[in-house]
């Protein structure tokens, strides 16, 4: 592949991805991709984004989380994914909720239960696997119909230089006669090569619809890793409660045993009734965000089964019409080559039946 055919490919596939964007229903009207596409020059990224000061911030964090003073996380901060570093101890919480529910074969609060979701997202593995293979089989067709333009090229220089020492070298009629039939199949091969190469650029172009919707699953697998991100920070902050009641329960029980009740249990108690409040409003930011990710996954995966079905249709009518167009090109061209060196064959025959 030529310089210019790169650049000409990847430019129109950057085009074709900043129109998916443009047409997407959120994204394109988004302040996010209006700052993207007037921006001049390059966009720093913000500060926050750096992954050490995000761990030093969370390291910093734990001292004052483990003695108390910072309990629980605010609720503006539990719709974050735990993995930003942030907050150590919720990651460690986290870890532990997944290791008791996968090792441990503890039933959680709460399960995935859409059972929709659950079918689609395995269609969704499937459907990659299926891409994958495609995909290969892809770079194989054009590389196949990359040799065959070479072959064809390297069959019609070999005609050239055939045509050429015919002519210069020619004593009798007969030999003028081949240089100017070998002039006619050179002449065809060559453009057969050229053919060749022109439809494997119209390969690549409607064949590249593959890589696209393959490159496409990354995207896919965030969303989906969100959600389980999403789920798990439910599932802790619902054993956090569960856990604290059973604190208070166990304080309350040894309270009662006293005669006047122990103010040390009791000052106890209420510091956990006030802990469980901060964690139940926590719980209930974390149970709506992940509610809005389960609409946005429902809302997402039927728009992806939408333009797939749409740009495959299109991929394979453009690919067969190509394939047929410039197949029909490449018959012609050898049909009039036939027509023209006829008499060999018409000499061969007689030749045979004598």
């Amino acid at each position: 592949m030529q310089r210019d055919e790169f650049v000409a490919q990847r430019r129109a596939a950057l085009e074709r991805y900043l129109w998916r964007l443009a047409e997407h229903p959120a994204i394109g009207t988004s302040d996010e991709l209006r700052v993207f596409l007037q921006a001049e020059g390059k966009m720093p990224l913000p500060s926050s984004t750096d992954v050490a000061s995000r761990m030093l911030d969370g390291a910093a964090r734990l001292p004052r989380q483990l003695l108390g003073e910072e309990a629980v996380a605010p609720p503006q901060d539990v719709v974050q994914p735990a993995k930003g570093g942030r907050d150590l101890l919720r990651i460690f919480k986290e870890l532990k909720q997944s290791m008791v529910t996968d090792w441990g074969g503890v039933r959680p609060p709460l399960v995935e239960e859409d059972k929709e979701f659950l079918e689609k997202k395995q269609k969704m593995q499937d459907w990659e696997q299926q891409l994958s293979s495609a995909s290969q089989q892809a770079e194989a067709l054009v590389k196949a119909q990359q040799d065959m333009g070479d072959t064809m090229g390297a069959l019609g220089l070999a005609f050239v230089k055939l045509t050429k020492f015919e002519t210069e070298e020619a004593i009798y009629e007969s030999q003028r006669i081949r240089a100017v039939d070998s002039k006619r199949i050179a002449t065809a091969a060559v453009k057969a090569s050229r053919t060749c190469r022109d439809l494997n650029t119209q390969t690549v172009k409607y064949l590249d619809t593959l890589h696209e919707h393959f490159g496409i699953m990354l995207s896919v697998h965030t969303a989906f890793s969100d959600r389980a991100s999403a789920l798990l920070t439910v599932q802790t902050l619902m054993s956090d409660l569960a856990s604290l009641q059973s604190r208070i329960e166990k304080l309350e029980a040894a309270s009662s045993k006293v005669f006047g009740g122990d103010r040390t249990r009791l000052r106890k108690v209420h510091e956990l009734r006030e802990t469980i409040r901060a964690t139940e409003d926590a719980k209930c930011c974390a149970l709506r965000e992940y509610e809005r990710i389960k609409e946005n996954n429902k809302i997402e995966l039927s728009r992806l089964d939408r333009e797939r079905r749409e740009d495959f249709l299109e991929m394979l009518k453009g690919y067969v019409t190509s394939q047929a167009s410039y197949a029909e090109k490449i018959v012609d061209g050898w049909e009039t080559v036939a027509e023209e060196t006829s008499g060999y064959a018409r000499r061969s025959s007689n030749d045979a039946t004598y």
